[in-house]
C-alpha cells in the first residue's frame, strides 16, 4: 500500500466517523425541538391554571432521548445546539415550581446542562412579570407585590455570575432581567397610585 493509498483510509474513516457524527447531531436537534414546543406548551399551561405534569413528561423523555441519542458523542450533548430546548425546559419548570411554591428540580435532575439552567431561569422573570401584568389587571395587588419580591430575587440571582460569553451568555438575561424589574415596579406602584386615585373619585361620587 502506498502512503497515498493509506492516506485515503484515513481520510474515509475520519469522514465516516463525521457522517454519523452528523447523523446524531440531527436526530439529537429534532428531540430538542420537541423539548423546545413541550416546554413552550407547559408554559401557557401554567398560565392558564392547567397542570402541565403530562407535558412535563414528556418533556423528560425527550431528554432522556437527547442523552440516549449522543451517548457516543458526549462532546454534541454539552454544546450549544441544544441549549434553547434544555432552557425553555428549565424555564417551564422553574416557573411552574415557583407557582405551585416548590423547591425547583436542580440542572442534574432535570439531565440537563448547567449554562442552559442558567439561561432558562433568565427568562423566568419575563414570565413572571406576565404574572404580575394579570394580577394587577384583576386588582391583586399583595399578589403582584408578592411576585414582584420573586422577580427581585431572581434578578440578584443571575448578577452573581460575571464570566465570559464563552463560558456562559447570560449578560443580555441580566441586562433585561433588570430593565423588567424596574420597569414592573413602575407598573405596580402606577396601578396602586390609579386604583386609590379610583377609590377617592368614587367616595365623592357617592356623597353627591
Amino acid at each position: 500500500m502506498s502512503d497515498m493509498d493509506s492516506l485515503v483510509d484515513i481520510v474515509n474513516d475520519i469522514e465516516s466517523k463525521l457522517d454519523d457524527k452528523d447523523t446524531v447531531r440531527e436526530l439529537a436537534l429534532k428531540s430538542s425541538r420537541a423539548i423546545e414546543r413541550l416546554s413552550r406548551q407547559m408554559i401557557q399551561q401554567i398560565h392558564n391554571d392547567r397542570d402541565p405534569i403530562e407535558t412535563f413528561s414528556e418533556a423528560l423523555q425527550e431528554i432522556s432521548k437527547v442523552k440516549s441519542i449522543v451517548e457516543d458523542y458526549p462532546e454534541l450533548y454539552n454544546s450549544g445546539f441544544l441549549r434553547n430546548g434544555f432552557q425553555e425546559l428549565a424555564e417551564a419548570h422553574i416557573l411552574w415550581a415557583l407557582k405551585k411554591g416548590e423547591e425547583p428540580k436542580s440542572p442534574n435532575d432535570l439531565d440537563i446542562t448547567s449554562s442552559s439552567y442558567l439561561i432558562g431561569l433568565g427568562d423566568v422573570v419575563g414570565e413572571i412579570r406576565r404574572m404580575i401584568l394579570d394580577a394587577l389587571m384583576d386588582g391583586e395587588f399583595d399578589h403582584a407585590k408578592t411576585l414582584l419580591s420573586k422577580m427581585e430575587m431572581i434578578k440578584n440571582l443571575l448578577m452573581r455570575f460575571d464570566y465570559p460569553k464563552a463560558i456562559v451568555p447570560i449578560k443580555h438575561k441580566q441586562d433585561v432581567a433588570r430593565d423588567l424589574v424596574e420597569k414592573t415596579r413602575g407598573d405596580i406602584a402606577n396601578y396602586i397610585a390609579n386604583a386609590k386615585t379610583q377609590e377617592k373619585i368614587d367616595e365623592l361620587m357617592n356623597k353627591l
